[in-house]
């Protein structure tokens, strides 16, 4: 098995490794197996025997880092002496875990506790060693089908009554259809004898009739009853797999394309769906049937029964050994949809960015290749299946020429009445028919496991937190970050030892250079994110002892590029409190200086903004957002570019707007322009993920360090450009 990590909580370490890991890059940078070796004394590389090619001394180490490079990454070692070291190299499945392990020889060197615990991440399959589709994912080769089919069923509890009335409407189904051939044996063996007058043929064709009738009124009610069953579950597990995914952290939607994580509430949940509807009631009935078919030529003629079901054997046989070759073929065609999908949604999302580069050929140029790789996978697919059908098929037909030569001469022998032979031959249609189309039903199935899988595999990750865990919290709004230290690639920090303190009803002002680490040091207040080191305190509380839900629903967010859902003005503004009377909403746009532009359209308050507020200037989206956090009533307020991008005129009005909102509470506001930034109480400026200064705007000039410079840099830019215009 090949593994991304050996920590001492899943494999047991040699003596003296805090942590051991495996890459697949050998020394001269082919595919091959290394071991980087942590210990409290070095950090040793060795090659695939084993024998160390490095080792330096953790006295000696001043930092590590993870360095990304094409498609992988490689460790960096800095020694006292000012050396650099390119300890180890990886392919792009290990970065993560090298990350990690690069922070934990950083804290060894500081002579920090280590703390680092780094995941088991599985690439390979522990039974057949594939490659997964996904880091710590599923195998479509070794994936348990039954344990899947029985999930998917699972969701039937809830419509036990109905299930129960299938199964019996599906039983009496089949019985019924054994009818007619009973009868057609009755009349022909009856003409033949003479034995047949007219009330008797009067009272046969009655029966046939009503057990017509019969057959129809079941099968519409079981069409409808399976149809009513399968849309609940597809609607249950649509739900399901939405939820789950609304609770996956931050980390894995930075990961996953819209269009990925979106196709698998759709189209794979569309899969279950059809699979449900036409193949799983086939399946059903036609299993019915020929149990009850084969019931009755047994009874008729133990011999015939035997031969003209020779062949069926062959079909199994087949669908069995094509079987799991076509699931793995579907879900890869469900993978390159996936991507084709989220090809379509990026190049659609960003419409206006490709027509404005005129980049329309280069983006058809990319879906088409998408298209192109889904294509041949589903090529591939339905012509393998189109094989094994036409093998079925060849077997089936098997079954007709032995019933003929066979029956036929037993028919001549007098050992079969012409009665039975014809009603023998209609059974024969009722088996071997459906059994044609097993392949299909087969190829359903394949498709809904292939979506199940993906479906499940979502359900069953870990979520962002526990929704039950910590105790509800009335926030005052203190904030106090102590030591913290952050980084979405841990070995390369964001945020370095970050400690500050907010009062309740501050405003603070977070500045700094892009990259500094402002939008980091927002996301980690919000909880989109977990610290690396250190500690964020809520009002005394660690942030981690506080309900997720509870919490976030006492912060609000001003955003630079404000998002509005494609509703009406009035539903947005609504947005973070559910319920609001139409009169709050409209007090709400007053303070946010909306309701004039407002009430000046043609519909009001009832005006759709369309997709993410696409009918309205960039102005008019941020004052609704504003009016929307101020209909929400934050503790803790973030203003993260609110007034960027706009004219003096709009930004002005959004100022007023911004100082009604911040009144009596903790304010933390990241503003492109720095002069916007002279009400705040106190000022953070933060330079390579570190704190450089402290103080109110006045302070920090007269001090003339890092944010005097700042703004005197922007002063010029500003200049300049006012004397170019």
């Amino acid at each position: 098995m090949e593994t991304a990590t050996l920590t001492s909580e899943t494999n047991p370490l040699p003596s003296g490794s805090l942590l051991e890991l495996i890459s697949d890059i050998n020394e001269e940078g082919q595919f091959g197996t290394r071991r980087l070796v942590i210990t409290a004394e070095e950090v040793r590389v060795q090659d695939e025997r084993g024998v160390p090619t490095l080792r330096v001394p953790m006295s000696d180490i001043s930092h590590a880092r993870h360095e990304p490079l094409v498609s992988g990454g490689r460790t960096i070692i800095e020694t006292k002496s000012g050396a650099r070291i390119a300890a180890i190299t990886y392919s792009l499945a290990f970065s993560e875990a090298f990350s990690d392990a690069a922070r934990g020889i950083e804290q060894l060197a500081k002579g920090e506790p280590f703390t680092i615990l780094v995941k088991e991440e599985k690439i390979r399959c522990e039974k057949c060693n594939r490659l997964l589709p996904e880091k710590d994912g599923l195998c479509p080769v070794c994936i348990n089908r039954g344990k899947t089919m029985v999930r998917i069923f699972a969701f039937l509890k809830p419509y036990k009554r109905a299930t129960v009335y299938l199964v019996l409407m599906s039983v009496a189904t089949t019985v019924l259809n054994l009818v007619p051939p009973r009868l057609q044996k009755e009349l022909v063996d009856g003409f033949i004898g003479k034995t047949l007058g007219v009330n008797g043929l009067l009272q046969y064709m009655g029966v046939w009739l009503g057990a017509a009738i019969l057959t129809s009124v079941l099968q519409v009610f079981n069409g409808r009853t399976m149809t009513y069953l399968a849309t609940h579950i597809s609607k249950d597990l649509r739900s399901v797999t939405y939820r789950a995914i609304e609770f996956l952290n931050m980390k894995y939607f930075d990961r996953k394309p819209v269009g990925a994580i979106a196709s698998r509430v759709t189209q794979d949940t569309d899969r279950i769906w059809h699979f449900l509807v036409d193949g799983f009631p086939f399946f059903i009935t036609n299993s019915l049937m020929a149990l009850g078919v084969m019931t009755f030529l047994f009874l008729t003629n133990w011999v015939i029964a035997l031969a003209i079901l020779t062949p069926i054997p062959f079909v199994l046989l087949i669908s069995v050994k094509y079987w799991k070759p076509i699931s793995n073929l579907f879900f890869k065609v469900s993978q390159r949809m996936a991507r084709l999908h989220m090809q379509l949604n990026e190049s659609l999302s960003g419409i206006r960015v490709v027509k404005a580069f005129t980049r329309e050929d280069h983006e058809f140029a990319r879906f088409t290749n998408r298209n192109n790789a889904w294509q041949q996978a589903a090529m591939d697919a339905d012509q393998r299946w189109y094989t094994a059908y036409g093998m079925m098929t060849f077997c089936a037909s098997l079954g007709a020429l032995i019933n003929w030569t066979l029956g036929g001469i037993f028919v001549v022998q007098g050992k079969l009445t012409l009665g039975e032979f014809v009603m023998i031959n209609s059974l024969l249609v009722m088996v071997y028919g459906p059994l044609q189309w097993f392949a299909q039903v087969n190829n359903w199935f394949s498709r809904a496991m292939a979506g199940a899988e993906r479906v499940f595999e979502v359900m069953d990750m870990t979520p962002e937190f526990p929704i039950e865990q910590g105790a509800p919290h009335m926030i005052v709004g203190n904030v106090e970050f102590r030591n913290v230290r952050f980084g979405y690639d841990k070995s390369n920090p964001v945020l370095k030892n970050i400690s500050f303190e907010a009062k309740a009803g501050e405003m603070i002002g977070l500045v700094g250079r892009s990259g500094a680490g402002k939008s980091s040091t927002i996301n980690l207040i919000c909880r989109f994110y977990e610290p690396d080191g250190g500690e964020i305190r809520i009002d005394g509380v660690p942030i981690n002892d506080l309900a997720m839900s509870d919490y976030r629903q006492q912060i609000g967010i001003v955003l630079q590029d404000p998002f509005l859902f494609g509703g009406t003005v009035a539903e947005n503004i609504a947005y973070g409190k559910p319920g609001a009377t139409m009169e709050e909403i409209i007090t709400a746009a007053r303070a946010a200086n909306a309701h004039d532009f407002v009430v000046g359209k043609q519909d009001g308050y009832d005006t759709i903004v369309g997709e993410r507020g696409v009918h309205l200037s960039g102005g008019e989206k941020q004052r609704i957002s504003i009016a929307r956090a101020i209909l929400h009533n934050p503790r803790i307020l973030i203003l993260d570019e609110a007034t960027s991008s706009v004219d003096v005129e709009t930004e002005k009005q959004i100022q007023e707007a911004i100082n009604r909102l911040v009144e009596g509470r903790t304010v933390f506001a990241i503003a492109h322009r720095l002069s916007t930034l002279r009400n705040a109480d106190r000022l953070i400026v933060l330079e390579r993920g570190e704190i450089a200064e402290i103080g109110s705007h006045e302070e920090l000039m007269e001090k003339k360090g890092v944010f005097y410079n700042l703004v005197e840099t922007q002063r010029k830019v500003t200049e300049i450009i006012e004397v170019g215009e």
